[in-house]
């Protein structure tokens, strides 16, 4: 078999498009016989403008809810078979997505949701998507 994508990169952040991603993410990595590496990345830069510090609190909080979706979308991967690896990051998401995250986990592919959970954070911090579209140096698959 040829192995095209060795392996994908998929963010999640427990929004329908990232579920979908990671339905995608299945399906080629089926085909490929490709290693997901499912991500969620806890931003701790939103709020230091403000002069604000998560709290410990805080970011455990993040830790568990992203520690979740991780966990579902393992399960699924597994079910289809699929060799799966899960990573949880605190970060920039668009910078660990984009530049970080593809180079330390060896990833030929992204494979994300065209929008995340949160609208208004997208237009106030312009979309994760489009900003990993431009910077990626790995292709990208944005899924609907």
């Amino acid at each position: 078999m040829l192995v095209m994508y060795e392996k994908i990169l998929v963010p999640v952040d427990g929004s329908d498009s990232s579920k979908r991603a990671v339905e995608e993410a299945i399906t080629l990595a089926k085909q490929f016989g490709s290693t997901l590496q499912i991500v969620s990345v806890a931003s701790d830069q939103r709020y230091v403008q403000y002069g604000v510090t998560l709290g410990q609190d805080v970011m455990e909080s993040f830790r568990e809810r992203g520690q979740e979706i991780l966990d579902d979308a393992e399960e699924q991967a597994k079910k289809a078979g699929i060799k799966v690896e899960t990573h949880f990051v605190v970060g920039v998401p668009k910078v660990q997505i984009a530049k970080q995250l593809p180079e330390k986990y060896g990833a030929s592919l992204i494979v994300m949701g065209k929008s995340g959970v949160n609208g208004i954070s997208r237009a106030i911090l312009g979309s994760t998507t489009a900003y990993v579209v431009r910077h990626s140096e790995v292709n990208v698959m944005v899924s609907q």
